[in-house]
Protein backbone atom coordinates (compact mmCIF):
# COMPACT_ATOMS: atom_id res chain seq x y z
CA UNK A 1 0.00 0.00 0.00
CA UNK A 2 2.75 2.43 0.48
CA UNK A 3 4.60 2.07 -2.75
CA UNK A 4 1.06 2.57 -3.97
CA UNK A 5 0.70 5.78 -2.58
CA UNK A 6 4.41 7.08 -3.76
CA UNK A 7 3.55 5.69 -7.25
CA UNK A 8 0.61 7.75 -7.11
CA UNK A 9 2.41 10.92 -5.66
CA UNK A 10 4.91 10.74 -8.29
CA UNK A 11 2.27 10.22 -11.09
CA UNK A 12 0.69 13.24 -9.65
CA UNK A 13 3.47 15.53 -9.71
CA UNK A 14 5.77 14.63 -12.57
CA UNK A 15 5.44 17.93 -14.15
CA UNK A 16 6.92 19.40 -11.29
CA UNK A 17 9.66 17.14 -11.46
CA UNK A 18 10.08 18.18 -15.66
CA UNK A 19 9.69 22.05 -15.20
CA UNK A 20 12.31 22.08 -12.98
CA UNK A 21 15.53 23.87 -14.81
CA UNK A 22 17.96 21.16 -15.94
CA UNK A 23 20.95 20.97 -14.26
CA UNK A 24 24.45 19.66 -14.90
CA UNK A 25 27.51 19.45 -13.01
CA UNK A 26 30.18 22.80 -13.19
CA UNK A 27 32.99 22.15 -15.18
CA UNK A 28 35.91 22.38 -12.36
CA UNK A 29 38.66 23.91 -13.85
CA UNK A 30 41.79 26.08 -12.68
CA UNK A 31 42.35 29.49 -13.97
CA UNK A 32 44.70 28.35 -16.86
CA UNK A 33 42.18 26.53 -18.24
CA UNK A 34 39.58 29.06 -18.08
CA UNK A 35 42.12 31.04 -19.86
CA UNK A 36 42.91 29.05 -22.37
CA UNK A 37 39.24 28.62 -23.20
CA UNK A 38 39.02 32.22 -22.97
CA UNK A 39 42.33 32.38 -25.85
CA UNK A 40 40.75 29.57 -28.34
CA UNK A 41 37.10 31.29 -27.94
CA UNK A 42 38.58 34.71 -29.00
CA UNK A 43 41.81 34.28 -30.67
CA UNK A 44 40.77 31.57 -32.62
CA UNK A 45 36.94 30.20 -32.78
CA UNK A 46 35.27 33.65 -33.31
CA UNK A 47 37.14 35.24 -36.36
CA UNK A 48 36.26 32.02 -38.22
CA UNK A 49 32.86 32.88 -38.14
CA UNK A 50 32.33 36.44 -37.44
CA UNK A 51 34.25 39.92 -37.93
CA UNK A 52 35.07 41.61 -34.21
CA UNK A 53 32.94 44.56 -33.56
CA UNK A 54 34.37 46.90 -30.99
CA UNK A 55 32.10 48.02 -28.32
CA UNK A 56 33.72 50.41 -26.53
CA UNK A 57 34.97 50.76 -22.81
CA UNK A 58 33.43 48.84 -20.05
CA UNK A 59 34.86 48.89 -16.09
CA UNK A 60 38.37 48.97 -17.80
CA UNK A 61 38.04 46.32 -20.55
CA UNK A 62 37.33 46.29 -24.45
CA UNK A 63 34.18 44.93 -25.08
CA UNK A 64 34.55 42.56 -28.17
CA UNK A 65 31.12 41.64 -30.40
CA UNK A 66 31.18 39.00 -32.75
CA UNK A 67 27.58 38.59 -34.48
CA UNK A 68 27.17 35.07 -35.51
CA UNK A 69 25.18 34.66 -38.94
CA UNK A 70 22.98 31.90 -36.86
CA UNK A 71 22.19 35.12 -34.79
CA UNK A 72 24.42 33.84 -31.81
CA UNK A 73 26.26 36.98 -29.98
CA UNK A 74 29.63 36.34 -28.97
CA UNK A 75 31.01 38.76 -26.83
CA UNK A 76 34.06 39.02 -24.68
CA UNK A 77 35.45 41.91 -22.16
CA UNK A 78 39.17 41.95 -23.49
CA UNK A 79 42.34 43.66 -20.94
CA UNK A 80 44.73 46.15 -22.89
CA UNK A 81 46.61 43.31 -23.72
CA UNK A 82 44.09 41.78 -26.15
CA UNK A 83 43.62 39.58 -24.03
CA UNK A 84 39.84 37.92 -23.32
CA UNK A 85 39.01 37.89 -19.26
CA UNK A 86 35.19 37.07 -19.64
CA UNK A 87 32.82 35.43 -22.23
CA UNK A 88 29.48 34.83 -23.20
CA UNK A 89 27.66 33.83 -25.68
CA UNK A 90 23.89 34.90 -26.52
CA UNK A 91 20.91 33.71 -28.67
CA UNK A 92 17.74 35.34 -29.28
CA UNK A 93 15.15 34.02 -27.18
CA UNK A 94 11.61 35.54 -27.21
CA UNK A 95 11.79 39.55 -26.47
CA UNK A 96 15.55 39.33 -25.86
CA UNK A 97 18.28 36.56 -25.45
CA UNK A 98 19.23 33.61 -23.53
CA UNK A 99 22.66 32.73 -21.95
CA UNK A 100 24.35 30.37 -23.26
CA UNK A 101 28.41 29.30 -22.64
CA UNK A 102 29.68 32.13 -20.02
CA UNK A 103 33.74 31.97 -18.63
CA UNK A 104 35.45 34.27 -16.99
CA UNK A 105 38.57 34.25 -14.82
CA UNK A 106 38.81 35.64 -11.43
CA UNK A 107 39.45 39.15 -10.76
CA UNK A 108 39.21 42.02 -13.37
CA UNK A 109 37.44 44.26 -11.80
CA UNK A 110 33.67 42.42 -12.23
CA UNK A 111 32.21 39.63 -11.91
CA UNK A 112 29.75 37.80 -14.09
CA UNK A 113 26.54 39.19 -13.00
CA UNK A 114 27.84 42.89 -13.87
CA UNK A 115 28.34 41.12 -17.08
CA UNK A 116 24.47 40.22 -17.25
CA UNK A 117 23.25 43.42 -16.24
CA UNK A 118 24.91 44.98 -19.23
CA UNK A 119 23.91 42.79 -21.48
CA UNK A 120 19.99 43.27 -20.01
CA UNK A 121 20.82 47.20 -20.63
CA UNK A 122 22.04 46.13 -24.28
CA UNK A 123 18.86 43.85 -24.71
CA UNK A 124 16.08 44.75 -22.53
CA UNK A 125 15.52 40.86 -21.19
CA UNK A 126 17.83 38.15 -20.67
CA UNK A 127 17.10 34.72 -19.95
CA UNK A 128 19.04 31.94 -18.28
CA UNK A 129 19.47 28.49 -20.80
CA UNK A 130 17.49 25.62 -20.49
CA UNK A 131 20.17 23.56 -19.11
CA UNK A 132 22.18 25.07 -16.43
CA UNK A 133 25.29 24.57 -13.65
CA UNK A 134 24.83 24.90 -10.11
CA UNK A 135 27.40 28.11 -10.48
CA UNK A 136 24.91 29.13 -13.56
CA UNK A 137 22.43 29.30 -11.09
CA UNK A 138 24.28 30.90 -8.48
CA UNK A 139 24.83 34.13 -10.94
CA UNK A 140 20.76 34.29 -11.27
CA UNK A 141 20.44 34.28 -7.20
CA UNK A 142 22.92 36.80 -6.71
CA UNK A 143 21.54 38.82 -9.13
CA UNK A 144 18.03 38.75 -7.83
CA UNK A 145 19.92 40.66 -5.04
CA UNK A 146 20.83 43.43 -7.62
CA UNK A 147 18.00 46.83 -6.79
CA UNK A 148 18.60 47.65 -10.18
CA UNK A 149 17.09 45.18 -12.30
CA UNK A 150 14.02 42.48 -11.85
CA UNK A 151 14.55 38.69 -11.82
CA UNK A 152 11.99 36.22 -12.10
CA UNK A 153 12.52 32.53 -10.82
CA UNK A 154 11.64 29.74 -13.78
CA UNK A 155 8.20 29.09 -14.15
CA UNK A 156 5.79 28.53 -17.35
CA UNK A 157 5.79 31.79 -18.68
CA UNK A 158 9.50 32.06 -19.05
CA UNK A 159 10.12 28.51 -20.17
CA UNK A 160 11.72 27.69 -17.06
CA UNK A 161 14.30 29.72 -17.40
CA UNK A 162 15.28 32.64 -15.32
CA UNK A 163 14.80 36.12 -16.31
CA UNK A 164 15.97 39.21 -15.86
CA UNK A 165 14.75 43.26 -16.59
CA UNK A 166 15.06 46.54 -16.00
Amino acid sequence: KKKKSRMKLLFENWRKYLDEVERFPDIATSQEDIQKSLDYFYQEHAPEYAQPEDLGDWKGHEMVKFGLSDGTVLFFAVDNEDSAKAYVAVEPFKEGYSVGNVRKTKGGGFYTTDLYKWLVDKFGSLYSDAKQTTAGEGIWRRLQQDPEITVEEPSEETEMRWRASK
